[in-house]
């Protein structure tokens, strides 16, 4: 390869391997790159820790295969953690690694080589790892089998390449970190019973969890669009739109200050949705939250307050009977609505409460509902 078209290649595929790092699509056009620069088939494994599953990007090798690479590439062979740390920081033909070992003759080409059309030549490659050392992966060629031994040139050109991937693999490491821990938020967010819409500098919606979805649909004096939250009351929403104005001005340190408190009516003489606007701190790096600025925080108190009357059982060793009681009573019923709901006579249900007040150690039943709606069994199990 002339010495212009070396550097060529060689730019290019440092381009892809830093896009790849922070754009996952690119691993497969990378892939694509590095199989033709080498003009083998070409394998990336990335295993990051707490990524499930591991990932597989391919060109030139059959489908199925790329999953059984792992577990078929020490079929045969001498394996050893010493072995392995010679693909670590360098680009490692196999066969220096397996001077001795024929690889005609081994389970490894027999069963996943050959049935893929390669050549009895060993691979060349490189393994990713951390900065701490800890395998995460790596790139594998394997020549077709018309093609022939790989070449000092192909050798130098996957040594240029090293340090690249290092910082690649580290950097994309990171953004899987953030990612997973993205999600991980978002999840927990998506359960809470109240409604959180977070809004950027514009006054838009960048996250809407499912309480504050389930809200929104409702279409009942509460509206969010492409311009951001609003009332449907006209003087309310003159209100919500000072109170969002005055939490984006907010000068730092006066956050507290500019939480607004207020209620939304609705058309269907529900009772009125309670609604509060907050500057936000800080963003949360890593994630569309990182655009946020003002948190909406939105409840409905006619949903249901409890998630499941068996959660309630479990936290306070309530009978089927007695954690129904406290259901119905935490979303608002007297206890005789409760006694005619559950078809049952005041005095039983009275008796359930006596019950009731006895196992959660309360006395009144203020007492017990806030007890219960401070407490876990307000989360939503999905």
């Amino acid at each position: 390869m002339a010495g212009k078209k070396y550097k060529q290649v060689t730019q290019r595929l440092v381009n892809l391997i830093y896009d790849a790092a922070v754009r996952p699509s690119g691993w497969t056009q990378l892939t694509a790159a590095l199989s033709d620069a080498f003009d083998a088939a070409a394998h990336i494994i990335i295993n990051l820790p707490g990524s499930i599953p591991r990932q597989h990007f391919h060109t030139g090798l059959t489908e199925g295969y790329p999953d059984t690479f792992a577990e078929n590439i020490i079929k045969g062979l001498p394996y050893s953690s010493s072995s392995f740390g010679e693909f670590i920081g360098q680009f490692t033909n196999m066969a220096n690694t397996y001077p001795e070992v024929k690889l005609a003759e081994t389970d490894f080409f027999k069963e996943w080589m050959a049935p893929q059309g390669f050549a009895p030549i060993w691979p060349i490659g490189l393994s990713f790892t951390l900065h701490d050392n800890l395998p995460v992966g790596g790139v594998s060629f394997f020549r077709r089998a018309s093609g022939s031994e790989f070449s000092d040139a192909e050798r130098k050109l996957g040594e240029s390449l090293i340090p690249h991937f290092d910082r690649a693999i580290n950097f994309y490491s990171t953004l899987d970190g953030v990612q997973r821990e993205r999600l991980a938020l978002a999840e927990v967010i998506d359960r809470l019973p109240t409604g959180v819409i977070l809004i950027d500098a514009e006054c838009k919606p960048v996250i809407r969890n499912r309480s504050a979805e389930r809200l929104i649909e409702l279409n009942d004096g509460f509206k969010v669009d492409e311009r951001g939250p609003y009332a449907v009351d006209t003087r309310e929403n003159a209100t919500l739109q000072k109170l969002l104005a005055d939490a984006l001005e907010c000068e730092p340190g006066q956050e507290l200050r500019a939480t607004g408190f207020m209620a939304v009516s609705r058309p269907s003489a529900n009772r009125s949705f309670p609604l509060m606007v907050t500057p936000l701190l800080a963003a949360t790096p890593g994630s569309a939250a990182r655009e946020a600025v003002v948190a909406l925080f939105i409840s409905n108190p006619e949903a249901d307050q409890v998630s499941a009357s068996e959660s309630l059982e479990t936290l306070y060793d309530l009978t089927t009977s007695e954690a129904e009681l406290v259901r119905l009573l935490s979303e608002g019923h007297s206890l005789d609505e409760v006694a005619g709901l559950r078809g049952v006579s005041i005095h039983t249900a009275r008796s359930h409460l006596k019950h009731v007040f006895t196992k959660t150690d309360t006395n009144r039943q203020g007492e017990l509902v806030r007890l219960v709606l401070t407490g876990v069994s307000s989360i939503r199990e999905r």
